[in-house]
This record gives C-alpha cells, structure tokens and sequence, in this order.
C-alpha cells in the first residue's frame, strides 16, 4: 500500500511556495544577503573613476598617438575658445565648434571607451567570479539568481553590456528604466540584474553568517 503524504499539523508552519524559495535565500538575514544600493552605487564610482584614467592613457597617449596625431592639441585649444566664449560671450556669438579632425577624433575616443568599459565589467563578471576592483573594495560581488554560483560567461558578457549601455546611451532614460525595476522584485535587482538573471550580494554578512 502507498503511503498518502503526511498533511502538516494545526501548527505547523506553512509550506515554502516555490517562487519564494529565491527570495528568501536573497534576503536581508538569508544565507545570501543581496548588497545596498550605496554600496553598489560606491562600488561603481570606483570603477568609473579607475576606467576613465586608464581609457584616457590608452586612448590619448596610444590610439590617437597614432590615429591623430594632433588630437591633444587641438582639444585643448577649443576648450580654452570655448572657455573664453563662456566668460566673454555676447549674444550675437556661438559657441565655437570643433573641427572636423577634432570631431573624429573624439568620435573615436567615445567608442574606444565604450568598448574599454563593457570589457571590463564583462571580464569582472564572466571571469573573476562576478567581482570587479570597485566590487572587491566593497566586499559585494555578482552571482547567478539560476545556480547561485558565479555568473556563466554569457551571462556576465550581457550583464556588462547592459551596464555599459545605461553609462553612456540615454542614461536618464535607462537610469530611470534599471531603477524602475526595483518596484517589481525583493532582491534588489536591477533592470540588467534581471536581463542577466544575477543579484548581487554582500560578501561581509555571508561571512558572518558562516561563522555563526
């Protein structure tokens, strides 16, 4: 005879439903706490700020060295026009603009940079264990909301990618977008987080609760 499966009693706890068995392994107390959005925020302006001065030497001192040449120079001397328009402007004056070397060059500049920021936080994601430098200082790293683990290497490339793009195409529109996303999920993720499928948590309370 098959045994009939045991009801739960009068006080027994209700059963675990399964789409909330993730959002409660990704809470605040949970085996994996997910991280704050100032730590994340934090974590990111240390990022920008590391890629951006080494986006500058790579593009200005090696890119353009050789692409063109006279690139540097001519920034510098339509910043000081454009400077100069801003404390002496009149009304009948345009801003001055730059030339069509110059506009090349920095058209260049911007891809290159793009392309600098998505390979860095896609190699962060896909092969340093969901970790970028921003993300080691603050002791938070990425993983996958599927296996619990470091995200794959798809995964991390489309997550990079997306992250890029909210930088530097529309960002008030996908500013608003990836945050938007926060008032459909408990896991603190953001609209890339949930393209993706990765959460990030907080590396200090797993060790803590490791401990206890």
């Amino acid at each position: 005879m098959s045994q009939q499966p045991e009801r739960p009693g009068p006080g027994s706890p209700p059963p675990i439903q399964p789409d909330s068995v993730l959002d409660s392994v990704l809470s605040t107390g949970g085996p994996l706490p997910t991280a704050g959005l100032g730590l994340r925020a934090l974590a990111l302006l240390l990022d920008c700020i590391l890629m951006v001065a080494v986006a500058s030497v790579i593009i200005w001192k090696v890119v353009l060295a050789q692409t063109h040449p006279g690139a540097f120079a001519e920034m510098m001397q339509w910043t000081q026009e454009v400077v100069a328009w801003l404390q002496n402007r009149a009304a009948d004056t345009s801003m001055p603009e730059p030339s069509r070397e110059l506009r090349e060059a920095l058209g260049v500049a911007y891809e290159i940079q793009l392309l600098l920021f998505w390979l860095y936080f896609a190699i962060g994601e896909a092969f340093f264990a969901g970790s970028s430098l921003g993300k080691r200082i603050c002791r938070i790293r990425t993983i996958s909301t599927v296996t619990l683990a470091p995200p794959p290497i798809l995964a991390g490339m489309i997550r990079g990618a997306l992250k890029t793009l909210t930088l530097f195409w529309l960002f008030p529109v996908f500013f608003a977008a990836t945050f938007l996303a926060l008032w459909f999920n408990k896991r603190r993720q953001l609209a890339h987080d949930l393209c993706a499928r990765t959460v990030v948590v907080d590396e200090k309370y797993i060790d803590t609760a490791s401990q206890l």
